[in-house]
Protein backbone atom coordinates (compact mmCIF):
# COMPACT_ATOMS: atom_id res chain seq x y z
CA UNK A 1 0.00 0.00 0.00
CA UNK A 2 1.37 3.40 -0.95
CA UNK A 3 2.32 6.25 1.33
CA UNK A 4 -0.39 8.65 2.44
CA UNK A 5 0.35 12.35 2.70
CA UNK A 6 -2.16 13.59 5.32
CA UNK A 7 -2.80 17.24 6.02
CA UNK A 8 -3.22 17.11 9.80
CA UNK A 9 -6.30 17.26 11.96
CA UNK A 10 -7.12 20.88 11.21
CA UNK A 11 -7.11 20.36 7.47
CA UNK A 12 -9.36 17.35 7.71
CA UNK A 13 -12.08 19.47 9.31
CA UNK A 14 -14.64 20.84 6.92
CA UNK A 15 -14.28 24.54 6.20
CA UNK A 16 -17.27 26.85 6.02
CA UNK A 17 -15.46 28.97 3.43
CA UNK A 18 -15.14 27.27 0.07
CA UNK A 19 -12.92 29.84 -1.64
CA UNK A 20 -9.52 31.35 -0.97
CA UNK A 21 -10.92 34.64 -2.29
CA UNK A 22 -13.49 34.63 0.53
CA UNK A 23 -10.78 33.66 3.02
CA UNK A 24 -8.62 36.51 1.76
CA UNK A 25 -11.49 39.00 2.02
CA UNK A 26 -12.16 37.81 5.57
CA UNK A 27 -8.52 38.34 6.56
CA UNK A 28 -8.48 41.79 4.90
CA UNK A 29 -11.52 42.86 6.92
CA UNK A 30 -9.93 41.42 10.04
CA UNK A 31 -6.68 43.26 9.24
CA UNK A 32 -8.38 46.64 8.77
CA UNK A 33 -10.49 46.21 11.90
CA UNK A 34 -7.55 45.22 14.09
CA UNK A 35 -5.37 48.00 12.67
CA UNK A 36 -7.95 50.70 13.35
CA UNK A 37 -8.75 49.32 16.78
CA UNK A 38 -5.08 49.03 17.77
CA UNK A 39 -4.23 52.46 16.34
CA UNK A 40 -7.15 54.14 18.07
CA UNK A 41 -6.42 52.47 21.42
CA UNK A 42 -2.72 53.32 21.35
CA UNK A 43 -3.38 56.88 20.16
CA UNK A 44 -5.88 57.48 22.94
CA UNK A 45 -3.47 56.04 25.48
CA UNK A 46 -0.65 58.32 24.35
CA UNK A 47 -2.93 61.38 24.33
CA UNK A 48 -4.18 60.48 27.80
CA UNK A 49 -0.61 60.25 29.12
CA UNK A 50 0.26 63.55 27.47
CA UNK A 51 -2.81 65.25 28.94
CA UNK A 52 -1.89 63.92 32.36
CA UNK A 53 1.41 65.79 32.13
CA UNK A 54 -0.32 68.94 30.86
CA UNK A 55 -2.97 68.73 33.57
CA UNK A 56 -0.31 68.73 36.28
CA UNK A 57 1.00 72.11 35.10
CA UNK A 58 -2.41 73.46 34.18
CA UNK A 59 -3.70 72.99 37.72
CA UNK A 60 -0.57 74.63 39.13
CA UNK A 61 -0.77 77.76 37.00
CA UNK A 62 -4.53 78.04 36.63
CA UNK A 63 -4.73 80.55 39.49
CA UNK A 64 -1.81 82.58 38.15
CA UNK A 65 -3.29 83.64 34.84
CA UNK A 66 -5.85 86.23 33.81
CA UNK A 67 -7.78 85.55 30.59
CA UNK A 68 -8.06 88.41 28.10
CA UNK A 69 -11.44 89.00 26.53
CA UNK A 70 -11.55 88.74 22.76
CA UNK A 71 -8.32 86.72 22.63
CA UNK A 72 -9.00 82.98 22.85
CA UNK A 73 -6.36 80.90 24.60
CA UNK A 74 -4.55 84.10 25.64
CA UNK A 75 -4.01 85.30 29.21
CA UNK A 76 -1.77 87.35 31.51
CA UNK A 77 0.65 85.39 33.61
CA UNK A 78 1.76 86.78 36.98
CA UNK A 79 5.11 86.03 38.49
CA UNK A 80 5.41 85.86 42.29
CA UNK A 81 8.74 87.61 42.55
CA UNK A 82 7.27 90.78 41.07
CA UNK A 83 3.89 91.98 39.93
CA UNK A 84 4.84 92.03 36.29
CA UNK A 85 2.25 90.38 34.12
CA UNK A 86 3.15 88.95 30.74
CA UNK A 87 0.67 88.19 27.94
CA UNK A 88 1.10 84.57 26.87
CA UNK A 89 -0.59 82.07 24.53
CA UNK A 90 -1.57 79.62 27.21
CA UNK A 91 -2.05 76.46 25.10
CA UNK A 92 1.46 76.75 23.65
CA UNK A 93 3.50 78.67 26.13
CA UNK A 94 2.55 76.43 29.01
CA UNK A 95 5.11 73.99 27.58
CA UNK A 96 7.80 76.43 28.59
CA UNK A 97 6.80 75.82 32.16
CA UNK A 98 7.49 72.05 31.92
CA UNK A 99 10.55 70.50 33.39
CA UNK A 100 12.99 69.15 30.74
CA UNK A 101 11.98 65.57 31.45
CA UNK A 102 8.24 66.28 31.19
CA UNK A 103 8.83 68.31 28.03
CA UNK A 104 10.60 65.34 26.39
CA UNK A 105 7.87 62.96 27.56
CA UNK A 106 5.14 65.21 26.22
CA UNK A 107 6.86 65.60 22.85
CA UNK A 108 7.40 61.86 22.53
CA UNK A 109 3.79 61.10 23.42
CA UNK A 110 2.56 63.68 20.92
CA UNK A 111 4.66 62.20 18.12
CA UNK A 112 3.67 58.67 19.10
CA UNK A 113 -0.05 59.51 18.94
CA UNK A 114 0.48 60.65 15.35
CA UNK A 115 2.55 57.73 14.04
CA UNK A 116 0.73 54.97 15.91
CA UNK A 117 -1.79 54.47 13.07
CA UNK A 118 0.73 53.63 10.31
CA UNK A 119 2.72 51.52 12.79
CA UNK A 120 -0.42 49.59 13.78
CA UNK A 121 -1.19 48.97 10.10
CA UNK A 122 2.31 47.59 9.55
CA UNK A 123 2.21 45.38 12.68
CA UNK A 124 -1.26 44.05 11.91
CA UNK A 125 -0.33 43.44 8.27
CA UNK A 126 2.61 41.31 9.40
CA UNK A 127 0.52 39.37 11.92
CA UNK A 128 -2.38 38.79 9.50
CA UNK A 129 0.03 37.73 6.74
CA UNK A 130 1.64 35.16 9.04
CA UNK A 131 -1.77 33.95 10.19
CA UNK A 132 -3.08 33.68 6.59
CA UNK A 133 -0.01 31.72 5.54
CA UNK A 134 -0.19 29.38 8.53
CA UNK A 135 -3.92 28.71 8.27
CA UNK A 136 -4.50 28.75 4.50
CA UNK A 137 -1.27 28.42 2.52
CA UNK A 138 1.36 26.52 4.49
CA UNK A 139 -0.14 23.04 4.69
CA UNK A 140 -1.30 22.63 1.06
CA UNK A 141 1.95 24.14 -0.23
CA UNK A 142 3.98 21.74 1.92
CA UNK A 143 1.79 18.86 0.71
CA UNK A 144 2.27 19.75 -2.96
CA UNK A 145 5.99 20.33 -2.40
CA UNK A 146 6.41 16.91 -0.77
CA UNK A 147 4.41 15.30 -3.59
CA UNK A 148 6.54 17.04 -6.22
CA UNK A 149 9.72 15.82 -4.49
CA UNK A 150 8.41 12.24 -4.49
CA UNK A 151 7.53 12.45 -8.18
CA UNK A 152 10.97 13.88 -8.94
CA UNK A 153 12.46 10.83 -7.20
CA UNK A 154 10.32 8.52 -9.40
CA UNK A 155 8.22 7.56 -6.39
CA UNK A 156 4.58 7.49 -7.49
CA UNK A 157 3.29 5.07 -4.88
CA UNK A 158 1.53 7.55 -2.60
CA UNK A 159 -1.78 9.37 -2.31
CA UNK A 160 -2.48 13.10 -1.97
CA UNK A 161 -5.26 13.84 0.52
CA UNK A 162 -6.60 17.36 1.12
CA UNK A 163 -10.32 17.75 1.82
CA UNK A 164 -10.89 21.52 1.98
CA UNK A 165 -13.30 22.53 -0.81
CA UNK A 166 -11.32 25.59 -1.93
CA UNK A 167 -8.95 26.34 -4.82
CA UNK A 168 -6.13 24.45 -3.13
CA UNK A 169 -8.46 21.49 -2.66
CA UNK A 170 -9.22 21.45 -6.38
CA UNK A 171 -5.53 21.91 -7.17
CA UNK A 172 -4.63 18.94 -4.95
CA UNK A 173 -7.33 16.85 -6.64
CA UNK A 174 -5.89 17.72 -10.05
CA UNK A 175 -2.39 16.95 -8.78
CA UNK A 176 -3.62 13.58 -7.48
CA UNK A 177 -5.21 12.80 -10.87
CA UNK A 178 -1.91 13.65 -12.55
CA UNK A 179 0.01 11.45 -10.09
CA UNK A 180 -2.43 8.60 -10.60
CA UNK A 181 -2.17 8.91 -14.38
CA UNK A 182 1.63 8.97 -14.19
CA UNK A 183 1.56 5.94 -11.90
CA UNK A 184 -0.70 4.01 -14.25
CA UNK A 185 1.39 5.01 -17.27
CA UNK A 186 4.52 3.96 -15.42
CA UNK A 187 3.02 0.55 -14.66
CA UNK A 188 1.78 0.20 -18.21
CA UNK A 189 5.21 1.09 -19.57
CA UNK A 190 6.88 -1.57 -17.47
CA UNK A 191 4.18 -4.06 -18.46
CA UNK A 192 4.84 -3.32 -22.13
CA UNK A 193 8.60 -3.66 -21.62
CA UNK A 194 8.13 -7.05 -19.93
CA UNK A 195 5.66 -8.08 -22.60
CA UNK A 196 8.13 -7.08 -25.30
CA UNK A 197 10.84 -9.13 -23.62
CA UNK A 198 8.58 -12.18 -23.53
CA UNK A 199 7.61 -11.63 -27.15
CA UNK A 200 11.23 -11.39 -28.24
CA UNK A 201 12.14 -14.51 -26.27
CA UNK A 202 9.18 -16.47 -27.67
CA UNK A 203 9.85 -15.21 -31.19
CA UNK A 204 13.51 -16.20 -31.02
CA UNK A 205 12.61 -19.63 -29.61
CA UNK A 206 9.98 -20.40 -32.24
CA UNK A 207 12.18 -19.17 -35.09
CA UNK A 208 15.00 -21.48 -34.09
CA UNK A 209 13.21 -24.65 -35.30
CA UNK A 210 12.40 -23.58 -38.88
CA UNK A 211 15.80 -21.92 -39.25
CA UNK A 212 17.54 -25.09 -38.09
CA UNK A 213 15.52 -27.17 -40.55
CA UNK A 214 16.24 -24.76 -43.41
CA UNK A 215 19.95 -24.75 -42.59
CA UNK A 216 20.08 -28.56 -42.48
CA UNK A 217 18.17 -28.96 -45.73
CA UNK A 218 20.27 -26.37 -47.54
CA UNK A 219 23.49 -28.01 -46.31
CA UNK A 220 22.21 -31.37 -47.53
CA UNK A 221 21.33 -29.97 -50.95
CA UNK A 222 24.74 -28.36 -51.33
CA UNK A 223 26.59 -31.49 -50.24
CA UNK A 224 24.53 -34.26 -51.78
CA UNK A 225 22.77 -32.73 -54.81
CA UNK A 226 24.66 -34.89 -57.37
CA UNK A 227 23.67 -38.02 -55.50
CA UNK A 228 20.00 -37.10 -54.81
CA UNK A 229 17.16 -38.10 -57.02
CA UNK A 230 14.91 -35.49 -58.57
CA UNK A 231 12.04 -36.65 -56.37
CA UNK A 232 14.11 -36.17 -53.19
CA UNK A 233 15.21 -32.71 -54.30
CA UNK A 234 11.60 -31.67 -54.96
CA UNK A 235 10.50 -33.08 -51.59
CA UNK A 236 13.30 -31.17 -49.83
CA UNK A 237 12.43 -27.96 -51.68
CA UNK A 238 8.77 -28.28 -50.66
CA UNK A 239 9.77 -28.80 -47.02
CA UNK A 240 11.97 -25.71 -47.20
CA UNK A 241 9.10 -23.80 -48.77
CA UNK A 242 6.78 -24.74 -45.91
CA UNK A 243 9.27 -23.52 -43.34
CA UNK A 244 9.84 -20.31 -45.28
CA UNK A 245 6.07 -19.75 -45.32
CA UNK A 246 6.04 -20.32 -41.57
CA UNK A 247 8.77 -17.70 -41.14
CA UNK A 248 6.71 -15.28 -43.21
CA UNK A 249 3.71 -15.96 -40.98
CA UNK A 250 5.86 -15.27 -37.94
CA UNK A 251 6.94 -11.93 -39.37
CA UNK A 252 3.33 -11.02 -40.16
CA UNK A 253 2.32 -12.06 -36.65
CA UNK A 254 4.96 -9.82 -35.09
CA UNK A 255 3.81 -6.94 -37.29
CA UNK A 256 0.26 -7.52 -36.07
CA UNK A 257 1.39 -7.40 -32.43
CA UNK A 258 3.34 -4.21 -33.09
CA UNK A 259 0.30 -2.54 -34.66
CA UNK A 260 -1.89 -3.41 -31.69
CA UNK A 261 -0.16 -0.71 -29.62
CA UNK A 262 -1.14 1.96 -32.16
CA UNK A 263 -4.79 0.98 -32.55
CA UNK A 264 -7.25 3.68 -31.45
CA UNK A 265 -10.86 3.10 -30.50
CA UNK A 266 -13.48 5.05 -32.47
CA UNK A 267 -16.96 4.45 -31.11
CA UNK A 268 -19.98 5.21 -33.25
CA UNK A 269 -23.69 4.86 -32.63
CA UNK A 270 -24.83 1.35 -33.55
CA UNK A 271 -28.33 0.05 -34.23
CA UNK A 272 -28.51 -3.05 -32.04
CA UNK A 273 -31.00 -4.74 -34.35
CA UNK A 274 -28.56 -4.63 -37.25
CA UNK A 275 -25.52 -5.34 -35.06
CA UNK A 276 -26.99 -8.46 -33.42
CA UNK A 277 -28.01 -9.75 -36.83
CA UNK A 278 -24.45 -9.16 -38.04
CA UNK A 279 -23.05 -11.15 -35.11
CA UNK A 280 -25.48 -14.01 -35.72
CA UNK A 281 -24.72 -14.16 -39.45
CA UNK A 282 -20.96 -14.02 -38.87
CA UNK A 283 -21.17 -16.83 -36.34
CA UNK A 284 -23.25 -19.01 -38.63
CA UNK A 285 -20.69 -18.53 -41.42
CA UNK A 286 -17.58 -19.30 -39.34
CA UNK A 287 -19.24 -22.22 -37.53
CA UNK A 288 -20.58 -23.86 -40.69
CA UNK A 289 -18.97 -27.19 -39.73
CA UNK A 290 -20.49 -27.14 -36.23
CA UNK A 291 -23.93 -26.69 -34.77
CA UNK A 292 -24.26 -22.95 -34.06
CA UNK A 293 -26.55 -21.61 -31.33
CA UNK A 294 -27.11 -17.87 -30.90
CA UNK A 295 -28.98 -17.09 -27.69
CA UNK A 296 -31.24 -14.10 -27.05
CA UNK A 297 -29.53 -10.86 -26.19
CA UNK A 298 -30.15 -9.40 -22.75
CA UNK A 299 -30.32 -5.58 -22.89
CA UNK A 300 -31.28 -3.84 -19.60
CA UNK A 301 -34.82 -5.07 -19.02
CA UNK A 302 -35.42 -5.98 -22.67
CA UNK A 303 -34.75 -9.19 -24.56
CA UNK A 304 -34.50 -9.31 -28.29
CA UNK A 305 -33.51 -12.00 -30.71
CA UNK A 306 -34.89 -13.23 -33.95
CA UNK A 307 -38.49 -12.94 -32.87
CA UNK A 308 -38.29 -9.82 -30.70
CA UNK A 309 -35.99 -7.03 -31.93
CA UNK A 310 -36.00 -3.59 -30.36
CA UNK A 311 -34.31 -0.64 -31.98
CA UNK A 312 -31.67 0.34 -29.42
CA UNK A 313 -28.72 2.67 -30.12
CA UNK A 314 -25.38 2.23 -28.31
CA UNK A 315 -21.86 3.53 -29.07
CA UNK A 316 -19.28 0.85 -29.94
CA UNK A 317 -16.29 0.31 -32.22
CA UNK A 318 -17.85 -2.39 -34.40
CA UNK A 319 -14.69 -3.38 -36.41
CA UNK A 320 -12.76 -4.00 -33.18
CA UNK A 321 -15.60 -6.06 -31.71
CA UNK A 322 -15.97 -8.11 -34.88
CA UNK A 323 -12.23 -8.83 -34.93
CA UNK A 324 -12.39 -10.15 -31.36
CA UNK A 325 -15.61 -12.04 -32.08
CA UNK A 326 -14.19 -13.79 -35.15
CA UNK A 327 -11.05 -14.82 -33.23
CA UNK A 328 -13.12 -16.31 -30.43
CA UNK A 329 -15.33 -18.17 -32.89
CA UNK A 330 -12.30 -19.59 -34.71
CA UNK A 331 -10.87 -20.89 -31.43
CA UNK A 332 -14.21 -22.38 -30.42
CA UNK A 333 -14.64 -24.14 -33.78
CA UNK A 334 -11.13 -25.59 -33.50
CA UNK A 335 -11.76 -27.20 -30.09
CA UNK A 336 -15.56 -27.85 -30.13
CA UNK A 337 -16.91 -31.37 -30.38
CA UNK A 338 -20.25 -30.55 -31.96
CA UNK A 339 -21.66 -27.20 -30.84
CA UNK A 340 -20.61 -23.55 -30.51
CA UNK A 341 -22.86 -21.23 -28.47
CA UNK A 342 -22.88 -17.42 -28.50
CA UNK A 343 -24.70 -15.15 -26.03
CA UNK A 344 -24.66 -11.36 -25.67
CA UNK A 345 -25.82 -9.14 -22.83
CA UNK A 346 -25.47 -5.73 -21.20
CA UNK A 347 -23.88 -5.61 -17.73
CA UNK A 348 -22.78 -2.43 -15.93
CA UNK A 349 -22.52 -0.32 -19.08
CA UNK A 350 -20.50 -3.04 -20.82
CA UNK A 351 -21.50 -5.08 -23.86
CA UNK A 352 -20.60 -8.74 -23.28
CA UNK A 353 -20.11 -11.45 -25.91
CA UNK A 354 -19.65 -14.99 -24.59
CA UNK A 355 -18.47 -17.73 -26.96
CA UNK A 356 -18.51 -21.27 -25.57
CA UNK A 357 -17.94 -24.74 -26.97
CA UNK A 358 -18.58 -28.30 -25.82
CA UNK A 359 -14.94 -29.36 -26.03
CA UNK A 360 -12.52 -30.40 -23.31
CA UNK A 361 -12.35 -26.89 -21.84
CA UNK A 362 -9.40 -25.05 -20.34
CA UNK A 363 -6.85 -26.61 -18.04
CA UNK A 364 -5.83 -24.79 -14.87
CA UNK A 365 -2.68 -23.58 -16.63
CA UNK A 366 -4.69 -22.45 -19.66
CA UNK A 367 -6.95 -20.30 -17.48
CA UNK A 368 -3.88 -18.47 -16.11
CA UNK A 369 -1.70 -18.19 -19.20
CA UNK A 370 -3.82 -18.62 -22.34
CA UNK A 371 -3.95 -14.85 -22.97
CA UNK A 372 -0.17 -14.53 -23.01
CA UNK A 373 1.41 -14.18 -26.47
CA UNK A 374 2.71 -17.36 -28.15
CA UNK A 375 1.14 -19.56 -25.49
CA UNK A 376 0.31 -23.11 -26.60
CA UNK A 377 -1.61 -25.55 -24.45
CA UNK A 378 0.25 -28.66 -23.39
CA UNK A 379 -0.68 -31.69 -25.48
CA UNK A 380 -2.08 -29.53 -28.30
CA UNK A 381 0.75 -29.04 -30.78
CA UNK A 382 -0.46 -26.82 -33.58
CA UNK A 383 2.06 -25.70 -36.16
CA UNK A 384 -0.47 -23.53 -38.01
CA UNK A 385 -1.24 -21.27 -35.05
CA UNK A 386 1.22 -19.31 -32.97
CA UNK A 387 -0.84 -18.79 -29.82
CA UNK A 388 -1.55 -15.07 -30.12
CA UNK A 389 -5.29 -15.09 -30.86
CA UNK A 390 -6.49 -14.73 -27.26
CA UNK A 391 -3.71 -12.24 -26.56
CA UNK A 392 -4.92 -10.04 -29.42
CA UNK A 393 -8.50 -10.35 -28.12
CA UNK A 394 -7.40 -9.35 -24.62
CA UNK A 395 -5.50 -6.28 -25.84
CA UNK A 396 -8.41 -5.11 -28.03
CA UNK A 397 -10.93 -5.59 -25.21
CA UNK A 398 -8.79 -3.56 -22.81
CA UNK A 399 -8.35 -0.80 -25.39
CA UNK A 400 -12.14 -0.67 -25.62
CA UNK A 401 -12.32 -0.25 -21.83
CA UNK A 402 -13.34 -3.85 -21.16
CA UNK A 403 -11.75 -7.20 -20.39
CA UNK A 404 -11.41 -10.83 -21.54
CA UNK A 405 -12.50 -13.61 -19.17
CA UNK A 406 -11.77 -17.35 -19.55
CA UNK A 407 -13.75 -20.02 -17.71
CA UNK A 408 -15.14 -23.54 -17.99
CA UNK A 409 -18.89 -24.10 -18.46
CA UNK A 410 -19.42 -27.63 -19.75
CA UNK A 411 -16.52 -26.81 -22.03
CA UNK A 412 -14.50 -23.69 -22.70
CA UNK A 413 -16.22 -20.29 -22.42
CA UNK A 414 -14.63 -16.94 -23.23
CA UNK A 415 -16.35 -13.63 -22.44
CA UNK A 416 -15.27 -10.43 -24.18
CA UNK A 417 -16.51 -7.20 -22.56
CA UNK A 418 -16.52 -3.78 -24.27
CA UNK A 419 -17.31 -0.50 -22.55
CA UNK A 420 -20.15 1.52 -24.05
CA UNK A 421 -19.58 5.25 -24.50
Amino acid sequence: MGDWLPMGKKLRKKSFRKSIKKDFAFYIILYISLSLLLGFACSQLFLYKQNQIRKKYYDEYQNKIEYIEGKPNTAYHYYNDNDVKIEIHYSLDILTLFTPVDRIKSNILGIASGVVYPLSFIVCLSLISILFYKKILQQPLELLGAAADKIADNNLDFTIHYDRPDEFGRLCQSFEKMRSALHNNHLELWRQIEERRRLNAAFAHDLRTPLTVLKGQSDMLIKYTPELSEEKIIETAKMMQRHIARLENYVNTMNTLQRLEDIEIHCKSVDMVHFIKQLRDTGACICADKRFVFQKTQYPSLSFGEEDLCSVQIALDVPIILQVYENLLSNAVRYAEEQVTVSTQMIDNNFHITVSDDGAGFSAQDLCEATRPFYKAAGRPDQEHFGIGLNICKVLCEKHGGFLKLENKNGAAVTAAFQIE
